[in-house]
């Protein structure tokens, strides 16, 4: 049986396709934004990237290895001794960018993933910073060379803003650990201890 199990979702996000015509754009018109990595993020972001790796977003992926988490999976009627870290049921929301060509790679229930994708799966494992703010290949250069930009010329790259649609397929009743009243509240997840601290941003969007 398939489960959508998350201890902390959010949504692994495809992103959008585009690109900025105009000075500082990041690359020629009709490049495909892909998923970087976190490591790739902390460059301009460190702070953020240090309090994320101390969240479960971050060890979201962790989550579903054997005996992780064995109390909330117990509790779910999970076996906690299984490794659902190949279920792909699970992977959608304890992994980034799912199945896309850059994101984690899609797999078939119970098989490891392919030697040749083993790169990117292990930059894409758990909630990363992509999965909540868009694959950041290509609007990362163009804040660089645009200080003055606005947030709807990034998002033609590929960014996302954090929205309660983008993160409710991830917090969804159907996941087995879940309470069966369970509403998310994206304005209360904002100010979570669960998630990563924010810091002022230089180029406020």
């Amino acid at each position: 049986m398939r489960y959508v199990w998350a201890i902390v979702g959010a949504v692994a996000v495809a992103g959008v396709v585009g690109a900025v015509v105009g000075s500082g754009s990041a690359s020629a018109a009709g490049d495909t934004p892909t998923y970087v990595g976190a490591d790739k993020c902390k460059a301009c972001h460190l702070k953020e990237f240090k309090s994320w790796k101390e969240t479960g977003l971050a060890k979201a992926f962790e989550a579903l290895k054997p005996n992780v988490a064995a109390d909330k999976k117990t509790a779910a009627k999970l076996d906690p001794a299984k490794d659902y870290s190949g279920d792909p049921a699970c992977l959608k929301c304890h992994s980034t960018g799912y199945g896309t060509a850059s994101g984690y790679p899609a797999v078939e229930a119970g098989k490891p993933v392919a030697e040749t994708d083993q790169a990117r799966a292990t930059a894409n494992q758990g909630v990363t910073c992509e999965a909540c703010h868009g694959p950041g290949s290509l609007y990362p250069a163009f804040k660089k060379n645009k200080k003055d930009f606005k947030f709807e010329e990034i998002a033609a790259l590929g960014a996302v803003k954090p929205s309660a649609e983008s993160c409710a397929p991830c917090h969804a009743k159907e996941c087995p650990t879940m309470p069966a009243d369970y509403k998310f509240d994206f304005e209360a997840s904002k100010h979570s201890p669960k998630m990563h601290e924010h810091f002022p941003l230089k180029n406020p969007h």
